[in-house]
């Protein structure tokens, strides 16, 4: 039988706090979700100020990377020139939702909103960046 990697409280909750950091350094308030490879949500944190909407943005940002195994952004670029991918409901095209990738594998997601989308994406980075690889 094979297995696979799994997120943890060990790298999840550094993850969080780097990102929830990050987004406090860049002065904005915003809300920070991390799911699993399912799109299970297993962290979510909207920090004070943060607008009431970016919680279930950013669950739907990270669910969207899990689920796509990659980046939002992506997607967000590819509806751009084929429209009818707004079809999949599911799934969110703005950027700030990133994969987060275990031994080659994704086992999850982090999706953040509360920032223009170039600062939504470096707080998932800033989060990512606690795996160290």
């Amino acid at each position: 039988m094979k297995t696979k990697p799994v997120l943890t409280a060990a790298e999840l909750d550094p993850m969080l706090a780097a990102a929830l950091a990050d987004a406090a350094r860049r002065g904005l308030a915003m809300s920070v979700a991390i799911v699993d490879d399912g799109g299970y949500p297993m962290r979510l944190v909207r920090m004070d100020g943060a607008g009431a909407m970016t919680p279930s943005v950013a669950l739907a940002k990270a669910r969207t990377a899990a689920l796509m195994r990659g980046s939002t952004r992506i997607l967000a670029e590819r509806v751009a020139n084929e429209p009818a991918l707004l079809r999949l409901t599911e799934y969110l095209p703005m950027e700030g939702g990133l994969p987060i990738v275990a031994q080659g594998v994704c086992v999850g997601g982090i999706g953040i909103s509360g920032g223009r989308p170039d600062d939504d994406e470096g707080v998932a980075q800033a989060g990512l960046d606690t795996l160290g690889g």
